[in-house]
């Protein structure tokens, strides 16, 4: 496993604002209580990889003040290497979704479609077990619907660490708390965000990825858990409205 050292790193996603990658890290840049951004990529097409292209040289320009981060596609392709391949050397870690997902979820920041693929649980694990040597990377899978976690976790090499995603667990009924104390010595990443369905019917907005609430009953019993942390605590939210509101709950 990777080894973790000093406190945790706060970050949020790479579209806080409407935007392409260099506007959302212009705009960052100045907020000093910001450490790291997660670089978005739920969709990487043609479109996609123009922007990146455009924009390398300028994202490269703030590695010194950004610790990043890369969240591959939905569903990942042997097409995607070259997208490894590129950030490999610029990110900490990737952290990508196991098999079988096919929620929408957050890939509708960037567009309203995805591209279902089917791949076994054995044919991933092998594909990231290639990336991994051939690029010294390191990979952290997402919880996302119940049963895909675990059904990919036998098949994975013990190198591969767990992204733990709150909204996902409190969706599916489960504890975050409890799944922390279950893998906390494989947790590299939390996605730290809420579920509001009341919001949700009346803006047409996803369920997750929703603003944490200080008095949340399942916050506040992770919170004292998340004090020996050192790994990324990302407010995986899409406005900084609701980004900043955060910051304001961890500050206190």
């Amino acid at each position: 496993m990777q080894a973790y050292t000093g406190s945790s790193i706060l970050s949020v996603p790479s579209w806080v604002i409407p935007g392409t990658y260099a506007e959302n890290l212009r705009f960052l840049e100045s907020k000093k209580e910001i450490q790291g951004v997660e670089l978005l990529f739920f969709l990487y097409d043609d479109e996609t990889e123009r922007e990146l292209d455009s924009e390398w040289k300028e994202i490269l320009h703030f590695r010194e003040r950004f610790m990043f981060t890369a969240h591959l596609p939905e569903l990942l392709q042997p097409a995607h290497e070259g997208l490894v391949a590129r950030l490999a050397p610029l990110v900490r870690h990737f952290i990508f979704h196991p098999e079988g997902n096919l929620r929408l979820s957050a890939c509708s920041v960037q567009a309203k479609r995805s591209i279902p693929v089917v791949q076994d649980p054995e044919a991933q694990a092998r594909l990231l077990a290639e990336w991994t040597k051939r690029y010294d990377a390191f990979f952290l899978v997402e919880n996302t619907e119940t049963g895909l976690l675990e059904a990919l976790l036998p098949h994975l090499k013990t190198d591969v660490g767990i992204c733990m995603d709150t909204g996902h667990l409190l969706l599916d009924g489960q504890n975050p708390a409890d799944f922390f104390v279950r893998y906390r010595e494989r947790i590299g990443e939390i996605h730290l965000h809420g579920v509001d369905k009341e919001k949700a019917a009346i803006d047409g907005k996803l369920v997750d990825h929703r603003k944490i609430r200080g008095d949340e009953p399942w916050l506040l019993e992770l919170f004292p858990l998340l004090r020996d942390y050192r790994g990324v605590i990302n407010l995986e939210v899409f406005s900084w409205e609701e980004a900043r509101g955060g910051i304001e709950i961890l500050r206190k």
